[in-house]
């Protein structure tokens, strides 16, 4: 997905990588993308170590992940997930979920 400005690429062992900006401009094709059951839909891990930018749309996308990912009796790990993002995760008391 690059038309967007985040790019989902899989990784080996069932995860994912995403880069560019998790913002209220990308979400909702990411969103899509999980309630597709596309490849969000089954990654057991995401690295965001390459995510630049994120807001308060990126943690909600994160969150509904995880909630989506537990509803099928699994789970997802999100791997260093930017400055940004942990500080809002902090301030709404999310921080457990990229941890």
């Amino acid at each position: 997905m690059s038309d967007t400005g985040v790019v989902v690429t899989t990784q080996s062992g069932g995860g994912c990588a995403l880069s560019g900006e998790l913002t209220f401009a990308t979400v909702p094709q990411l969103w899509r993308e999980l309630q597709r059951g596309g490849l969000l839909a089954s990654a057991t891990m995401a690295d965001l170590s390459a995510v630049s930018d994120a807001d308060s749309a990126g943690l909600a996308l994160l969150v509904a992940w995880r909630a989506h990912r537990r509803a099928a009796g699994a789970d997802v790990g999100f791997v260093a997930p930017p400055a940004r993002l942990m500080a809002l995760a902090r301030l709404t008391g999310a921080e457990t979920i990229l941890a």
